[in-house]
């Protein structure tokens, strides 16, 4: 993998580990100006999603996502993994894949979509 791939990669896991520690300080850094969540197009920008982060902290603490798979080697990933809850290790409540668009080294935009299982 190439030099772009992996920061490209460690952006999208610096993302999702936002959400699971609650440490919304790096969403400046990793999200776009303009980031846009199509999931959830109520949340715009880096401080709409330090406001869901931290909202979801305190109503849900348990709250994990966990990523299998990050896929792709340009500006365009997928994500693939899930969400479960830390009382629960290794269980994965639902299956999603992440498809993400990210712009001058940042995600840009997400499109979310559950992953259907047997």
């Amino acid at each position: 993998m190439d030099a772009h791939a992996d920061r490209s990669h460690h952006v999208v896991q610096r993302y999702f580990q936002m959400w699971n520690t609650g440490d919304t300080s790096i969403a400046p850094e990793v999200l776009s100006p303009d980031w846009a969540d199509h999931a959830h197009p109520e949340v715009t920008g880096p401080a709409g999603v330090q406001r869901a982060v931290t909202h979801t902290h305190a109503s849900r603490p348990g709250l994990r996502f966990h990523i299998d798979t990050i896929l792709g080697t340009d500006d365009l990933l997928s994500a693939v993994g899930g969400v479960g809850h830390e009382s629960r290790p290794g269980t994965i409540d639902s299956h999603l894949i992440w498809l993400i668009r990210l712009l001058d080294g940042q995600m840009a935009e997400m499109w979310t979509y559950r992953r259907s299982t047997p």
